[in-house]
């Protein structure tokens, strides 16, 4: 008997530890109807927070550690009937199908008599309640961004962000936290996408300048005077009906967009919003070279919501599309420009946490992502798109005819990132640094004793960036040292011992990057207090940090004695792991040959 319920007990254990294991998942969601796949399709767990989207080619990835086999799956998308299915029916690589909603073509009589403002008044009322909503909620976003050059590939941007965003005020933050750049070695234009998406506001009052007006931006009695609403489809019967609307332009469709509204009227709901407008003229697509122009302009763009609280519905994805032909004007030649991005909110209320050290606010979409560090945990948890057929695509033109870049030194002049990663292959060269601001270099500065120091000449502005994301109720980091070539300057002539200052800084920089992330490591941070005091200690640190370049300037006399700049290079490269021998030898020559050069001749 003893046996028989050790038996028994060893195999009710199996059993849930069976229930409990965990293991990846992947597949297709496609349409049942036409075969074809379902783009951006959500996979929510039920009655949990986390889910992962699915890609523009409708497949999905569900990594180990996130979904357990006793959990159940709600797959959804914007025109399709959700289904929920049981993550133990599922194989490690199971396609799903998904029933598109049926919109019935039948003629229908909406309106009667008495109510001929009908279509109007059910479209604004609806767009009220979205304006209304303007609590900023806080996510994740994924940005991604494909453009073509006269058909060819021409670059890929991939963005993990934060975002605060709502229904009545759009996106008014949009942070990249990772992200990764490829291109094609050519001269392009730098659109700013971002900032077009935050600027397509479906509901705010007036909406922004720089864009065209949506009849969501606008009163009533605006809505009538500049729109025809048509009924396209509608499906169900009584009050629960589904409509789709065709709100077009009366007048100068430049100024407006076209548009096409997905509606629930008994749930006073909209499920998405399709916008057009062709032969635009407005600030981002405007030829920035005097003399050239743009012509056949053609933009679209698209809002998906979150109707799950029907009381507070959210922006769950952005969509925005837009082609342009670019005439030059000395030889009269025509370039074609067009351009997908998509942007997909995802985990509200749950942002990643803020970066430490971030370095702020660049010119374009380009150097905002390149001054971040990439790293894979941003790319496996939580793991919102696996590699699609597009990225596929670009990938394999690049290794061709151009490069995937990440701080690569290759870039052109277009999108050159004004940070310089430290390696231990290469040396920061002085040629790679900006030039001195044109303020004058004897300005002076109060000190601590009463007295006045001569403000130094030379700057190194280093940066420690730390990346932290949360996983799975634990945090990791990824982090990365960087200069910021632009604010970084050298008084001195070019030389050998200028560039070694140089390094001697950087390296410091990495050597306390170092800590900060052994310290982490070493302590446990989980809570928002932790986190904190996380935070402190990072800012602390620094300030150490800073103490320790000023006592080398002030050891190696400004950089200018020789013998002191080795005796540091000796002991922050013994600590580093990293020795530039050749470039000390170098140093050491060039200071012997200058020795020689001021030594008297003797008679």
């Amino acid at each position: 008997m003893l046996l028989v319920r050790y038996c028994v007990i060893y195999f009710l254990l199996v059993c849930s530890l069976t229930a409990l294991s965990q293991q990846a998942y992947k597949g297709l969601v496609y349409d049942t109807k036409t075969g074809g796949p379902v783009p951006f399709a959500t996979l929510r767990l039920v009655g949990k927070d986390g889910g992962m989207i699915a890609n523009e080619d409708g497949r999905y990835y569900l990594p180990a550690g996130v979904f357990m086999k006793t959990d159940t799956v709600m797959v959804s998308c914007v025109g399709y009937q959700s289904r929920k299915i049981l993550i133990r029916s599922l194989r490690d690589t199971s396609n799903i199908g998904l029933k598109p909603m049926i919109y019935d073509l039948k003629e229908v009589n909406i309106v009667a008599k008495g109510q001929p403002d009908y279509l109007y008044r059910m479209v604004y009322d609806i767009c009220q309640k979205y304006r209304k909503t303007d609590e900023k909620i806080y996510s994740k976003a994924y940005f991604s961004f494909l453009s073509e050059c006269n058909y060819e590939p021409l670059e890929i941007i991939e963005a993990y962000c934060n975002a605060s965003v709502s229904c009545g005020d759009g996106i008014s933050q949009l942070t990249p936290k990772n992200g990764r750049i490829g291109l094609t070695l050519r001269n392009f234009w730098s659109l700013n996408t971002t900032d077009i998406l935050k600027h397509l506001l479906p509901f705010t009052n007036g909406g922004h300048y720089t864009i065209p007006l949506s009849a969501g931006n606008l009163s009533y009695h605006h809505f009538k005077q500049l729109y025809y609403v048509n009924l396209v489809k509608h499906s169900g019967e009584g009050s629960n009906v589904n409509y789709v609307l065709r709100l077009v332009p009366k007048g100068d469709s430049v100024k407006l967009f076209e548009s096409t509204v997905y509606l629930n009227e008994h749930d006073n709901t909209i499920e998405k919003i399709e916008y057009s407008a062709r032969n635009l003229d407005f600030y981002y697509l405007r030829a920035q070279v005097h003399g050239d122009r743009v012509d056949s302009v053609n933009l679209s763009w698209l809002v998906s919501f979150d109707n799950t609280d029907n009381k507070n519905p959210k922006i769950s994805r952005m969509s925005l599309d837009y082609s342009l032909l670019y005439i030059e004007q000395t030889d009269n030649l025509t370039t074609r420009l067009s351009a997908n991005a998509e942007l997909i909110f995802y985990d509200y209320n749950k942002p990643y946490l803020n970066s430490l050290g971030y370095p702020g606010d660049q010119p374009n979409d380009y150097q905002r992502i390149m001054s971040i560090p990439y790293d894979s945990i941003f790319w496996i948890y939580p793991g919102v798109t696996p590699e699609s057929k597009k990225q596929s695509r670009f990938r394999d033109f690049f290794r061709s005819n151009g490069v995937l870049l990440n701080y690569n030194s290759g870039l052109n002049k277009f999108v050159r990132s004004v940070y310089l990663p430290w390696t231990s292959e290469r040396n920061l060269e002085f040629y790679e640094l900006g030039t001195a601001p044109p303020a004058s270099k004897t300005t002076y500065i109060p000190a601590i004793s009463g007295k006045t120091d001569q403000r130094r000449g030379s700057q190194i502005l280093g940066i420690i960036l730390i990346n932290p994301v949360d996983i799975n109720d634990s945090l990791h980091i990824s982090s990365a040292t960087l200069v910021n070539a632009r604010a970084s300057f050298m008084s001195e002539r070019q030389s050998y011992r200028a560039t070694a200052v140089i390094n001697i800084i950087f390296d410091l920089y990495e050597l306390k990057r170092r800590e900060i992330v052994n310290r982490f490591h070493s302590m446990k941070y989980g809570s928002e207090k932790s986190w904190n005091e996380f935070k402190d200690l990072y800012e602390k640190e620094l300030v150490n940090l800073q103490d320790s370049i000023r006592l080398f300037y002030n050891e190696t006399w400004e950089g200018t004695n020789v013998e002191m700049i080795r005796l540091w290079y000796d002991h922050v490269s013994a600590e580093l792991g990293v020795k530039r021998t050749d470039l000390i030898r170098r140093m050491m020559v060039e200071d012997q040959d200058k020795k020689k050069r001021k030594k008297p001749k003797s008679r």
